[in-house]
């Protein structure tokens, strides 16, 4: 796990030891991140949404640069969650059903439309 998204999980769960919300400031977020990392407003909101995201923190909502949050886990995962893919398996599979009905059925019709031209020319030649 990225230590931005474990120091805000951390932040959160010592601002919650209570079990209830609590309201943090972004520049409370930002004493919290080690010095080699990236403290910018967009960085701790997208670490926010990764965690509300695996199931993390409750983010009840965001004004400004102030949250109120809540955590549901007392600890982060050991593994990163893996990301969903942009497109589902059953989606493939409709998008192939549909391509095969198309190549079937011309191929019938292809086929169809080439034996009844080889019985015209037989009974045309006899």
């Amino acid at each position: 796990m990225d230590a931005l998204y474990t120091a805000v999980f951390e932040k959160i769960l010592s601002s919650c030891s209570g079990g209830g919300y609590a309201i943090i400031d972004s520049a409370e977020f930002f004493d919290a991140i080690p010095d080699g990392e990236r403290k910018a407003i967009g960085e701790v909101e997208n670490a926010l949404k990764y965690l509300q995201k695996n199931g993390c923190i409750d983010l009840k909502y965001s004004r400004g640069n102030v949250y109120c949050v809540c955590a549901l886990k007392d600890r982060l995962p050991d593994e990163p969650v893996a990301k969903e893919p942009s497109t589902t398996v059953i989606e493939v599979k409709e998008k192939m059903d549909k391509k095969c009905l198309v190549f079937y059925s011309l191929s019938a019709f292809l086929g169809g439309a080439l034996g009844s031209m080889v019985i015209c020319i037989i009974a045309a030649v006899l």
